[in-house]
């Protein structure tokens, strides 16, 4: 693989379970308790889960060119729903499916629900004045 050193630096840098020397052990891996997987032979390149699930997703450019090498499938993003405002009718992305307004009206519905609250806590209050 032309990104072996990329993946070096990338386990160096982000990996949790990387400890660098330590016990007498070089490149020591908490995880498998040994030394790391890729500082190990130069042939294949290794498989270890916890790099692949856990840290390899920080470098998206990478992610893909080590999974289509191993043969993995790569996750597509998929693009966010569109969904039609319910006060304004305007379309937008929606970032879930409960979204129901837009950022505009989402606003606006959020200060007009603390006005009727505040008015409805207001109302409710005791009167306490001697």
């Amino acid at each position: 693989m032309q990104n072996k050193n990329k993946i070096k630096q990338l386990v160096k840098n982000n990996c949790a379970c990387y400890l660098g020397d330590k016990h007498g052990i070089s490149n020591y891996c908490c995880w498998k308790d040994g030394s790391c997987e890729f500082f190990g032979q130069e042939e294949p390149l290794p498989h270890c889960g916890y790099f692949e699930n856990g840290v390899l997703p920080t470098d998206d450019k990478l992610e893909r060119e080590y999974k289509s090498e191993r043969s993995m499938d790569v996750e597509r993003k998929t693009a966010k729903p569109k969904v039609n405002c319910q006060k304004c009718g305007e379309t937008f992305s929606a970032n879930s499916n409960r979204q129901l307004y837009c950022e505009k009206c989402r606003k606006k519905n959020h200060n007009e629900k603390s006005k009727l609250r505040m008015q409805q806590m207001r109302k409710n209050r005791l009167d306490v004045t001697l």
